[in-house]
């Protein structure tokens, strides 16, 4: 290791003796379990020294996923990090069409010391991700482009997820994937990772939600609960459709009795995360009263179905087995001011006392 390490330093300016010293490297490295940053540190410089060189950048990133694999990240320098992870995406954007230098790329942010921790331009990383996402490539491959997207949606701030081009066609995908696995029956993790990147990417995205929408996410997400009674997935739907039920222009997609009947019924779901998503939908949507012009008698019953499951509720402060987190409370502010209908009041008052008693 001392000799490559000699090479990569004494050649750093000489492309063909760089790219044979990283050769070697890969291969002393393949199965690293001790975090050497300084070793990564001159595979950055020959990053750096040689952006067009793409044999130089190839094997560089591939050593880079060498010393930064499983636990080995998170001995190293943040700042080393991201400066690895700079060079990566340059080296994507030289080499747009070389599918094995963007596999390396997508491998090295399913690390979660890397896509948490340390900065890198995240719309940057959203666009390469939710390209790929649209390759069908294999489904190994797929299921970390969904799981890093599903990190990457919250990481983004609503302007930037709406100068997102490639959302359309993320949401498209995504919906796809989940069609394809309900229509089958399998509720395996990519289902559960799917279903949780539409969660995320909706969530404070009007734009995200309106291609919901549009691609038919209601019925397919229906589809879903006819399907399946995990209550990882219900919760995971029915946190999607409160995406949906905060938005005013939207929520009346959500008064059918299709959507209703399903919501209602899973009110009463012994899983308290499941009870509060529901809950949370039929609060924002009784409390717009033009949405139930001609059908006020279904809006009380509601409210009286919501009143006696918020009772049956235990404290505020209790645990659930997903932790409910919001960008901001400004969601709840509406529903607070909602004096005509205390059963609304009383969920976002329990919901801000919950969110509020959790780190």
């Amino acid at each position: 290791m001392s000799q490559i390490s000699e090479a990569l330093s004494r050649y750093r300016n000489r492309s063909c003796f760089m790219k044979e010293a990283l050769c070697r490297l890969f291969t002393e490295t393949f199965s690293m379990e001790v975090t050497m940053p300084a070793i990564l540190k001159l595979v950055a410089v020959g990053m750096r020294n040689h952006p067009l060189d793409l044999p130089v950048q190839f094997t560089a990133s591939a050593c880079a996923l060498n010393l930064t694999r499983q636990g080995l990240a998170k001995g190293m320098p943040v700042r080393l990090l991201s400066e690895v992870t700079c060079l990566l995406f340059k080296a994507l954007k030289n080499f747009p069409h070389y599918q094995q230098l963007q596999k390396n790329c997508l491998l090295s942010l399913t690390n979660s010391r890397i896509l948490v921790d340390v900065p890198f331009d995240r719309f940057d990383a959203a666009k390469f991700v939710m390209r790929w996402l649209c390759k069908h490539e294999n489904p190994k491959m797929q299921t970390m482009a969904v799981s890093v997207t599903s990190i990457l949606a919250l990481q983004l701030s609503p302007e930037q997820m709406a100068q997102l081009e490639e959302l359309f066609m993320a949401v498209k995908e995504l919906l796809a994937i989940v069609k394809q696995k309900t229509t089958k029956n399998l509720d395996d993790v990519t289902l559960l990772f799917t279903l949780k990147a539409l969660w995320n990417l909706t969530d404070g995205s009007p734009a995200a939600c309106k291609h919901f929408i549009e691609n038919q996410g209601l019925e397919i997400f229906i589809q879903v609960l006819e399907t399946f009674s995990e209550s990882a997935i219900q919760s995971k739907v029915l946190g999607l459709l409160n995406n949906i039920a905060e938005i005013r222009e939207l929520s009346s997609k959500l008064v059918t009795e299709d959507a209703l009947k399903h919501i209602n019924s899973l009110l009463c779901s012994r899983e308290m995360e499941v009870s509060y998503f529901a809950a949370g939908i039929i609060a924002h949507l009784t409390s717009d009263r033009q949405l139930w012009i001609s059908r006020d008698f279904q809006r009380r019953a509601l409210l009286q179905d919501l009143h006696a499951a918020i009772q049956n509720w235990p404290s505020s402060s209790c645990k659930m087995t997903a932790l409910v987190t919001y960008r901001s409370l400004k969601t709840f502010f509406p529903l607070l001011g909602n004096f005509s209908q205390p059963e609304v009041q009383l969920w976002a008052l329990w919901a801000v006392c919950h969110v509020c008693s959790k780190n």
